[in-house]
């Protein structure tokens, strides 16, 4: 081989990215930690988290699994402390970005609400091909009486796979149905897009008392 090749080959060799040991890593003791939820809760999953920080340092999907952990268990503020964790170790962290989006929706508080469209937005901007994520956002700006923005996000939804179906089932909506700023919004789409069958199922929430 020519020299002034085999200098090229050696630097191209010598320039590839390394393979991410610490991400390969962090999914398999993520697994170990979730396994641990499973069978023993959520006290013995994030004792393990924080015990595999101390001896290796942080990881993200460590982190994430002790954050879902305790959303699972109903501990709101420590998982939203928890899943800030995570995000502060990897900002585009697209699971961590919709769980805490999802429970500062729940927390109810206008500055929550603010905080929980922003993470929202950025997991739909990383993952724009996952229905949940516009579908959280068009139920955040249904109750927040913004009609065009929840038609917006229910349509980028729809287009991402969502079964339309779901309307009925989630509980959420119904208030939505019956709030004259939204309900009409909701009921032309899904006259548009869904079943006979769903549209009958809303126009009764809609028309049943609270």
């Amino acid at each position: 081989m020519h020299p002034a090749v085999l200098v090229v080959a050696l630097l191209a060799v010598s320039t590839a990215p390394p393979p991410d040991y610490r991400a390969e890593l962090g999914a398999r003791l993520a697994a170990s930690v979730r396994g641990l939820a499973s069978a023993r809760g959520v006290d013995a999953a994030v004792a393990r988290a924080a015990e595999l920080e101390d001896q290796l340092g942080p990881l993200p999907a460590v982190r994430y699994e002790a954050a879902l952990a305790l959303n699972q268990a109903g501990s709101i503020r420590p998982a939203l402390q928890a899943y800030s964790r995570v995000l502060e170790l990897d900002p585009d962290h697209v699971g961590a970005l919709y769980d805490r989006g999802e429970l500062l929706v729940v927390t109810g508080t206008a500055e929550d609400r603010s905080r929980a469209r922003a993470d929202l937005e950025r997991a739909e901007a990383l993952r724009p091909d996952h229905w949940a994520v516009p579908y959280r956002l068009a139920l955040l700006s249904a109750q927040d009486g913004d009609a065009k923005a929840m038609s917006e996000a229910m349509t980028r939804s729809l287009r991402a796979g969502l079964d339309l179906d779901l309307l009925a089932s989630d509980p959420a909506w119904r208030s939505v149905l019956q709030t004259p700023s939204t309900g009409p919004a909701l009921l032309r789409f899904v006259r548009t897009y869904g079943s006979t069958q769903l549209v009958q199922q809303l126009e009764h929430l809609a028309g049943s008392p609270p």
